[in-house]
């Protein structure tokens, strides 16, 4: 709808409708991205504790409780990085779909394609 509303095409009892949704729909998405960052962070700093209990088994010096802590983290880490790397490779490879339809770039023969 904010689309027509671009365009000026909306009737009124759209204009309504908008008007109503737009709020909902901004406290959905800072709901989101408050969530995408903890989440985030929580990534974060599941890694950082791989790294010292790592860390701390070469050295010999974990506990029984560190291990299992170390188990647990293992995969879940592991996990989050492949999840990167896939969404890393689908930018790159331009598989998001933003490039290609809105600059042409990335396609073949896209208007950002090198001749």
């Amino acid at each position: 709808m904010e689309v027509l509303a671009g365009r000026g095409r909306l009737t009124v009892e759209q204009e309504a409708e908008l008007a109503e949704l737009q709020p909902k729909a901004e406290q959905w998405q800072k709901k989101k991205e408050e969530g995408d960052a903890a989440r985030s962070l929580a990534g974060k700093v599941a890694a950082d504790r791989v790294s010292v209990l790592e860390v701390l088994a070469g050295r010999g010096r974990l506990t029984v409780e560190q291990e299992a802590e170390l188990r647990e983290l293992r995969p879940k880490v592991a996990q989050q990085k492949q999840k990167q790397n896939e969404s890393a490779a689908e930018v790159s490879q331009g598989k998001n779909g933003c490039c290609r339809s809105c600059c042409g770039v990335g396609g073949v023969g896209g208007a950002g394609a090198a001749d």
